[in-house]
């Protein structure tokens, strides 16, 4: 049966790699995915790929209409880590299948949702996440229940497949 997917991407600086190979392997499954950002438009990655058209902005998401959410890292990702918006939508939704890829990981860990899980980020987040609950595996993807980690774009697909078995 088909899942609704939320990727929240940055306003720009998104790990573009990652979004890409998650997107089309989720959809590959049947799945619809839709993205979210705090600006309306579009939204373009750190590297040389696509803009993703943002189909709802973060404060308009109804979280009861999706069954999953993945938070795409990139250096815009930092734009999250202050917004008390962005901190209670993770909150909202900590209890759905929950992703976030490299270091969008520090989002989910300042809004508290890693509290005792094993995650994965790039290792210069490492002591943020420990600080905030988290058990750094430093392995290039972790799954630890409904919470999936991305390391690094490389296993992107290994990610999507996680988050895939997770909405099962």
């Amino acid at each position: 049966m088909a899942k609704k997917i939320m990727m929240v991407l940055p306003p720009r600086n998104f790990d573009g790699r990652a979004y890409q190979t998650i997107r089309r392997a989720l959809e590959s499954r049947g799945h619809k995915v839709a993205v979210s950002s705090i600006v309306a438009g579009a939204v373009s990655p750190e590297d040389d790929g696509e803009s993703a058209p943002v189909d709802v902005r973060i404060h308009e998401i109804k979280t009861y209409e999706y069954d999953a959410f993945i938070f795409v890292g990139g250096e815009g990702a930092r734009f999250y880590y202050d917004d008390d918006r962005v901190r209670q939508l993770v909150k909202d939704v900590k209890y759905k299948p929950l992703g976030a890829t490299g270091n969008a990981a520090v989002i989910l860990a300042l809004a508290e949702a890693l509290n005792g899980k094993r995650v994965t980020c790039p290792p210069e987040f490492a002591d943020l996440v420990i600080r905030q609950g988290g058990v750094f595996t430093g392995q290039p993807f972790e799954v630890d229940e409904k919470i999936i980690t991305l390391q690094d774009s490389a296993v992107a697909e290994h990610f999507a497949n996680a988050v895939a078995k997770a909405l099962e």
